[in-house]
């Protein structure tokens, strides 16, 4: 299962949780529940746990689901956490960090005069190695040449973004959204 598929299943799952225990504190708080119910359904439950194997069983299960859960949400918190946000370039006299927003806007200003060109949208990811992958979202022009428009963009990138930056761009993806027919 993808990391993002499970992260929304147990977001959604403790949504639901905590929608439920709010509305029942919002019931008992207005006494839309009475005091004598809530006592009696929490003293049966408690009996019914106490009193079959079975239900020690499952209540021990849903206490661990909870607790790894609770585990799983904490080393997704710390991956986020760990996530690098800038690239950094080993130079002679030391280290340089560059965000990632800072490399963005040096693609847009490098890519500004390409012609046939209506919009880009730059997405970069840092690869193990500490280079760069670059992913762009194009709106191109009617009267472009896609295949062009895209090898000149690759070009101009793989050429000029190590010299103002100083980061290794290993691969430039091209993704044309939109032919802008206006």
């Amino acid at each position: 299962m993808k990391e993002k598929v499970f992260n929304s299943i147990v977001f959604v799952f403790f949504i639901v949780i905590l929608l439920t225990v709010s509305l029942k504190c919002f019931l008992i708080s207005f006494h839309i529940i009475e005091r004598e119910h809530l006592i009696n359904l929490i003293v049966e439950n408690l009996n019914l746990i106490y009193s079959d194997v079975i239900y020690k069983t499952m209540l021990a299960l849903v206490g661990l689901v909870f607790f790894l859960l609770a585990l799983g949400l904490i080393l997704v918190k710390q991956r986020m956490v760990q996530r690098q946000l800038h690239v950094k370039v080993i130079t002679d006299f030391g280290e340089i960090k560059v965000s990632l927003f800072s490399l963005e806007q040096v693609i847009l200003n490098i890519l500004k005069e390409v012609g046939g060109v209506k919009r880009i949208k730059p997405e970069i990811q840092i690869q193990k190695g500490g280079d760069i992958k670059t992913v762009l979202e194009l709106v191109v022009a009617k009267d472009s040449n896609i295949p062009d428009v895209a090898t000149t963009i690759q070009r101009k990138l793989k050429e000029e973004l190590p010299k103002i930056s100083g980061a290794v761009l290993r691969e430039v993806k091209i993704n044309v959204n939109k032919i802008d027919f206006e």
